[in-house]
């Protein structure tokens, strides 16, 4: 009676498929469930600090009036110390 004795090859395959569907999950399954910071611990406040404001920020959805980094709606007219400058 033979034994099935799988090549070098094909096992070292199998780990690295399963690697990579490991690793694949892990990332897709991330970007779902992202975590926002809470206004009070971003410093949000609802009036600008000086030319900083919500809608000059990178993180700000206009359509939604919401952030990608903090919890709830924000103004756009708002500020908080996450802001960053949106990109041309």
């Amino acid at each position: 009676m033979s034994t099935y004795n799988p090549e070098r090859r094909n096992v070292l395959r199998g780990l690295l498929a399963a690697g990579c569907a490991l690793w694949l999950a892990r990332s897709v399954g991330a970007e779902s469930t992202t975590v926002k910071t809470s206004k009070t611990q971003a410093k949000y406040q609802d009036h600008p600090k000086g030319e900083q404001q919500c809608s000059t920020c990178m993180n700000f959805i206009p359509e939604t009036s919401t952030c990608k980094i903090v919890e709830g709606q924000v103004s756009a007219d708002g500020w908080c110390m996450l802001w960053a400058k949106k990109t041309a």
